[in-house]
């Protein structure tokens, strides 16, 4: 298929107005009127934007003061939350200390506690022995008055066995003491 070539047929300027104003040749006094009618309505168009656009930015940059106002309070906040976090932490990090030696020193008194219940047992077992070892003691002493009165025969006096008797009672009381200081 061969290539079609159109061919148009130039046309006048004053053509192309008459075919706008429905066949009627416009005079040039009503072009200029028209063009000034444009000129004006386009500056006042203009003027009624510039002057909408000016109130749109007013309230756009009372609106970004705001939000920067804004933005900077939640900054601060936070500032003063990671502040408040950071002392938080440091305090848990210290009482965390202060529990595991608490711990310790709880462990040290435990096992000092159960050294002493076994030292206390072990006096106790030695105080029952001094005990024990007083009433043989007295018991024997008891045994050696009653022989000493019968050898005497009744004429003995009373004050050697208070002397005896002292004397028994000051030496258990001194073995009794070291036994327990020692």
């Amino acid at each position: 298929m061969a290539p079609v070539s159109c061919h148009y047929r130039p046309v006048s300027m004053d053509d192309k107005l008459t075919s706008v104003f429905g066949g009627h040749r416009p005079s040039w006094w009503m072009v200029i009127v028209l063009g000034v009618a444009v000129v004006i309505l386009f500056v006042v168009t203009s003027i009624f934007a510039a002057m909408a656009n000016r109130e749109a930015c007013k309230d756009g940059l009372l609106a970004e003061q705001k939000c920067q106002n804004f933005t900077h309070l939640l900054e601060r906040q936070l500032t003063q939350a990671q502040n408040v976090l950071l002392g938080m932490k440091i305090q848990a990090a210290t009482c965390n200390q202060t529990v595991v030696t608490l711990t310790a020193s709880l462990e040290t008194e435990k096992a000092h506690g159960h050294k002493q219940q076994e030292l206390v047992q072990q006096l106790q077992g030695e105080i029952e022995k001094l005990k024990q070892k007083l009433q043989d003691t007295t018991t024997e002493l008891e045994q050696l008055r009653k022989k000493n009165d019968a050898s005497e025969g009744g004429n003995g006096s009373t004050s050697s066995g208070n002397t005896i008797n002292s004397l028994a009672i000051y030496v258990l009381l001194t073995l009794s003491l070291g036994a327990l200081l020692a």
